[in-house]
């Protein structure tokens, strides 16, 4: 059985006790990819960022579902929870900056404040990556303007190290509808034939084409190029 993990939702960086730096990722996405993935044969772990409800999906157990708020909580999950898994999908929307520091209680409105200093977060999946087994199947994500789309996914496969990107226009964001490109580490791209199409019909599609390289990788212990999609 393949044993798969999904991360969802957005990741809340906090300003002071109050107020957090986020994004509007209702993972959506992610959660139709647990499903689809769990309808498919997967023993699923599911890791929920701030506002996601796991409550709908299949088989979830409390053991299998574990929460984070911040970038700094899914790193530490992940590197818990990656090694004894075959499959990553990589689909929550983790913050690129955070404040460089968190104010303690509340600041006031009629305080002096000073301008909120940023520091990056740390690159999760391309941290991951030196602790990736051979037999590891990775899924990454990218969410850009449709102009840099392609760019952005590709310097993603390499610099991550990721076997898949799923690439998505900003419109996919909180919205019911996917318009998805797949890029591949062999150059290809792949979409499915109707698009945009629902989010869970476009999990169901990803599952379908993925999970028999999962398969083929974990039986023979290393990585194998895609294969083209039977007609």
């Amino acid at each position: 059985m393949i044993r798969a993990l999904v991360t969802a939702g957005p990741t809340h960086e906090p300003i002071d006790a109050v107020r957090f730096i986020g994004n509007r990722s209702s993972g959506r996405m992610a959660l139709a990819i647990a499903h689809s993935l769990a309808d498919q044969g997967c023993q699923v772990t599911l890791l929920a960022g701030p506002g996601v409800d796991p409550a709908g999906m299949v088989d979830a157990t409390p053991d299998r579902v574990r929460r984070f708020t911040t970038a700094d909580d899914l790193g530490r999950l992940l590197f818990e929870e990656w090694p004894s898994h075959d499959l990553l999908v990589m689909a929550a929307a983790v913050a690129d900056f955070k404040p460089a520091r968190c104010t303690e209680g509340k600041l006031r409105r009629d305080a002096a404040v000073e301008p909120i200093a940023l520091v990056p977060t740390g690159d999760l999946l391309a941290g991951l990556a030196a602790t990736t087994r051979p037999d590891q199947f990775v899924v990454g994500f990218a969410l850009e303007d449709p102009a840099e789309l392609e760019r952005s996914a590709r310097d993603k496969l390499a610099r991550k190290r990721a076997d898949v990107i799923v690439a998505n226009p900003l419109a996919t964001m909180d919205s019911a509808d996917v318009d998805a490109t797949l890029f591949l580490r062999d150059g290809r791209m792949e979409r499915p034939a109707d698009r945009p199409i629902p989010k869970p019909r476009f999990a169901a599609w990803l599952g379908a084409r993925i999970l028999p390289e999962v398969r083929a990788r974990m039986a023979r212990g290393g990585p194998a190029t895609l294969s083209a999609p039977h007609p």
